[in-house]
């Protein structure tokens, strides 16, 4: 079993942050999960549910709860020589949020919208021109809090590939592919803690992939998602 920790000067003393979430056998999950089914993935986002709760009462009162703004994301899965990946994009430098981070296709629901898993389809036609006919919708894995204001509900699909994207490059500067197996090492994630409304809450940090860095609320849907597929037998 591997695991990383990292260490840091903090304004009291030195300390062991915290370790990775979840320690994962590298043998017997990594190996397995390069032949999953379709089926087997439906069934298990469709199952699993993440567990949110003690996050929540950490980060926010029930009252913040209640004013965050309903959002939706899309975990794009795709197959590319014969290996599962997930699609991702590098935020444009001109957006007032999150602007150069590492994301999924998503937003804040709109008026328009019919319900969230149309937000989530309507943001990724938008961002990278994926069509909404053409995704095979999954499921969701559970609503999730981020600190900037919204509560998102994590969708993942599958897409065809190779696809003809049109970036849009007033939200999104390029987008990319990584392989899941990669994600689910443990070897490249690590957790660190960052300060938050006088408290300090556990942030993970995936390696740089070909100059790509994940990290912070998409880097916890991600690690939901590698949750999920670990209860497939």
């Amino acid at each position: 079993m591997i695991c990383r920790v990292s260490v840091f000067q903090s304004s009291e003393k030195p300390r062991i942050l915290f370790t990775i979430l979840r320690c994962f056998l590298e043998i017997d999950i990594i190996k397995p999960m390069l032949r999953y089914s379709r089926d087997q993935i439906k069934a298990a986002v469709d199952a699993y549910q993440m567990q949110q709760q003690a996050r929540y009462a950490e980060i926010f009162t029930l009252k913040e709860i209640k004013r965050l703004r309903p959002s939706a994301v899309l975990i794009p899965l795709l197959k590319h020589e014969g290996r599962w990946h997930v699609l991702l994009t590098q935020r444009s430098q001109n957006l007032l949020e999150h602007r150069g981070q590492v994301a999924f296709p998503g937003g804040a629901r709109e008026r328009g919208d019919a319900d969230l898993q149309a937000t989530a389809l309507r943001e990724m036609h938008e961002e990278i021109g994926v069509a909404p006919a053409d995704v095979d919708l999954y499921g969701y894995l559970g609503d999730m809090p981020v600190i900037t204001g919204y509560m998102v509900r994590v969708f993942v699909g599958e897409i065809p590939w190779p696809y003809e994207l049109e970036i849009n490059a007033d939200e999104v500067e390029s987008a990319f592919i990584i392989p899941l197996d990669w994600l689910l090492d443990p070897v490249h994630r690590t957790v660190q803690y960052r300060s938050y409304a006088g408290r300090e809450i556990p942030v993970i940090y995936f390696d740089l992939f070909e100059g790509h860095q994940l990290w912070g609320a998409s880097a916890e849907m991600t690690v939901a998602l590698l949750e999920a597929l670990q209860s497939i037998q």
